[in-house]
């Protein structure tokens, strides 16, 4: 049995971790940081805390690891060099987990576009499109900047961010690379990534039905962490936990 304590659980991905965890686990306690503590159970008690809060939560994050050895999952998004720093520090202690996307086919679908961009060179532009939900706090996702992260590294070029163009003096420049962000409705979280060459184009995307399948990917990482020595693990570690398949 997994001991959890979830932080930031009032939230919409909290809810859905409560609903997706299945008999393996417990819940001992859900912080939600906006309303205060909260704690219906020691810290020590737990195995895991996962994390899907705000980065201005991250230091009530801090306050609440100081009192625990608990492994950490975190799926925040939108982190900044002093969050960053803080998973830095947290993992030279406890084990700790970070990715601002869970899903397994959003992990395949950065695989995909960094095989792609290795193959491929400079033959295609990239230019991605997401789409989440209205109340999203963050622009680019997180997932985005990862995915343009993946082309980066398969062709090894640094390349520059653009997440807009407009006027008569927007033609594309060599060394850019377009993300751009849709904010509406209820949308999970959608990422489209165009490939765009001389005389094709290449779409590979990710659709999501609904968190569950960020919870479950979280959950699965909670269990999967737990006894693993200290350190910063993502992914590709969770991958290769669960030999080359999560």
């Amino acid at each position: 049995m997994t001991r959890l304590i979830l932080f930031g659980g009032g939230g919409r991905m909290g809810r859905a971790v409560r609903e997706a965890a299945g008999p393996g686990f417990s819940i001992v306690s859900v912080v939600d940081p906006a309303a205060g503590p909260g704690m219906d159970a020691p810290v020590e008690d737990a195995d895991v805390i996962i994390d899907f809060s705000r980065p201005e939560a991250f230091l009530s994050l801090d306050a609440l690891l100081a009192g625990s050895r608990a492994a950490l999952v975190s799926g925040t998004t939108g982190l900044g060099g002093r969050e960053r720093m803080l998973l830095e520090r947290w993992s030279r202690d406890r084990a700790v987990f970070h990715s601002p996307n869970m899903s397994y086919g959003v992990y395949l679908l950065s695989r995909l576009v960094f095989e792609a961009a290795r193959i491929s060179g400079d033959r295609y532009d990239f230019e991605l499109v997401e789409y989440h939900h209205r109340g999203k706090q963050d622009s680019p996702s997180g997932t985005a900047l990862r995915l343009l992260e993946a082309w980066k590294a398969g062709t090894g070029r640094d390349l520059r961010l653009t997440s807009g163009r407009s006027g008569t003096s927007s033609q594309r420049d060599p060394d850019e690379a377009g993300v751009f962000s849709v904010r509406g409705g209820d949308v999970a979280g959608d990422h489209e990534v165009n490939l765009l060459g001389d005389g094709d184009r290449l779409v590979l995307a990710h659709r999501s039905s609904g968190r569950r399948t960020f919870a479950l990917g979280a959950l699965m990482a909670a269990e999967a962490i737990v006894g693993k020595p200290a350190g910063l693990y993502g992914m590709d570690d969770l991958a290769e936990w669960r030999g080359g398949c999560i």
